[in-house]
């Protein structure tokens, strides 16, 4: 049986009874055992009692002190070291009984404050990277949309020079309408009267033709009229003296007839004439008809195209008034998310301080070296995730990373990325802005294209270790970082550490 498993009661029974144990003794000697004729001897008896009594007192003493206050001593010694934020070495438990467990007690919530604190600096220093890139993204569309709101405020003003122009183009359009449209009545009359024109020619032709043929007969009478006349002389000169005076009458009449053959030649040749150019005059009105009627369904067609027009420039000076209005709207909502972006700016802003003050609060605690990850366990860790792959797909393996907090490939600071071999970032335990990202891009503040070399030595080697140079995301000191990586299959597998 180990006397450092006994109970307290255990230990004050065994002590106390020790104790107790020599002065009953000498009691009982002192009453029972004490002869008359040998008086010296009960003397020595009780004092040899008396002493071992003392000396057993001492020991038991000594036993219930060392029992008892070394292992308070320990609790305290403890007790005081988390109180003074020490966590920076595991405790060893001996014993058993009250004080072992403690003992065991002291050290479970020792290693749970370890745990809380390391979570809570890692988780502070999650947050504080998040928050400085959103306050670079913050920063990035604060000015994107400053400059999105003077663009809108030039477009909106243009839009309302626009709109002015296109309701004025309108305004014209409507009245060149109205011109078009009495243009066109005008022409539709002014064909009509040129048809009118076109009858009434028509008419004068066949009139002339007609007069024509009256002239032709008048002609054809007067040549009768002379041909009777020349009988009637003829007659005249055989009657000798009796017809003397109708051969003067006959004469007369020839020359009467001789004369208005020569006036219906006149006439008719005149008529002819005027025939022919009623006849041209007639094929020209006919031509002139043919363009006022092309000219009627021209300005027709005119007419009809303006009046498309105004519709069109109606429906258009209606539209660029709605879309005025909506950039209005659009300028409104880009001045209102303008001061959104601010407040969230002052936002992050305040999450970053939080986080350090976190951080500072955290400081207390002394986590000592087992606070980060070294050489060995980043190895593991990659090493881990490879003998993962052997009973999972890759995707699998990939959206575990992608968990961050949640997975089981994150460990205080130690947290895996995973590249495809085109260099882009498929997973990263730490910063799922990264997901999706070209690994070129990456580099460290002296610009060391570090990720190119973890491929260049995937590729190779299949594994090895890549140095380079990061900024803490709170303290914002420039530290140094090895990266330990494998290749497995088509995706590259690294986690890093700080090396200082």
């Amino acid at each position: 049986m180990n006397p450092n498993n006994l109970r307290i009661n255990t230990r004050l029974v065994v002590g106390f009874g020790i104790t107790l144990f020599f002065p009953i003794s000498i009691a009982v000697v002192a009453i029972f055992g004490f002869d008359e004729e040998d008086p010296g001897m009960a003397r020595n008896i009780i004092a040899a009692l008396a002493g071992a009594g003392v000396l057993a007192g001492i020991g038991a003493s000594w036993w219930l002190i060392r029992s008892i206050g070394r292992p308070l001593r320990q609790a305290v010694a403890m007790a005081r070291r988390m109180a003074d934020g020490n966590l920076e070495q595991s405790i060893e438990t001996r014993g058993g009984a009250e004080f072992g467990d403690l003992l065991q007690g002291l050290t479970e919530t020792s290693e749970r404050m370890f745990e809380l604190v390391s979570k809570v600096r890692t988780g502070t220093a999650a947050v504080a990277t998040t928050s400085a890139m959103l306050t670079g993204d913050n920063a990035a569309l604060s000015s994107r949309t400053e400059s999105q709101a003077a663009s809108l405020e030039e477009t909106a003003a243009s839009l309302e020079e626009l709109t002015s122009t296109v309701k004025q183009n309108a305004d014209n359009a409507m009245h060149a309408y109205k011109l078009t449209a009495s243009a066109s009545s005008c022409a539709i009359k002014g064909g009509q009267v040129v048809g009118n024109v076109v009858s009434t020619m028509a008419a004068i032709k066949q009139s002339s033709s007609k007069v024509v043929d009256i002239i032709s007969v008048i002609d054809g009478i007067a040549f009768q009229t002379n041909i009777l006349a020349l009988n009637a002389a003829v007659e005249a000169a055989r009657a000798g003296k009796q017809g003397r005076g109708f051969a003067v009458v006959a004469g007369e009449v020839r020359n009467l007839a001789q004369l208005s053959a020569g006036a219906a030649k006149e006439i008719k040749a005149l008529i002819a004439d005027s025939v022919e150019k009623i006849g041209i005059g007639s094929t020209l009105v006919d031509q002139a008809g043919v363009t006022m009627n092309e000219l009627v369904t021209s300005v027709k067609h005119v007419a009809d195209i303006m009046g498309e027009i105004t519709a069109a420039s109606q429906e258009q000076s209606v539209g660029i008034e709605e879309v005025n209005k909506a950039i209005a709207q659009i300028d409104s909502t880009t001045q209102k998310n303008a001061a959104l972006v601010v407040d969230a700016s002052k936002g992050v802003a305040h999450l970053q301080e939080q986080a350090v003050a976190l951080m500072q609060a955290a400081a207390l605690f002394r986590l000592g070296a087992r606070e980060f990850g070294n050489a060995e366990q980043a190895q593991a860790m990659v090493k881990s995730a490879v003998a993962y792959l052997t009973h999972h797909a890759e995707e699998e393996l990939i959206e575990e990373v992608n968990r961050l907090g949640k997975g089981q490939f994150i460990d205080r600071d130690l947290y895996l990325s995973i590249y495809s071999m085109s260099v882009q970032c498929l997973a990263h335990g730490a910063n799922p802005r990264l997901v999706g990202v070209d690994g070129v891009n990456f580099k460290d503040p002296e610009g060391k294209p570090f990720v190119e070399e973890i491929m260049d030595i995937a590729a190779g080697r299949g594994a090895g270790w890549v140095d380079y140079k990061w900024v803490h995301p709170i303290t914002k000191v420039l530290l140094q970082k090895s990266t330990y990586l494998e290749r497995a299959g088509n995706i590259v597998i690294a986690c890093g550490f700080y090396k200082n």
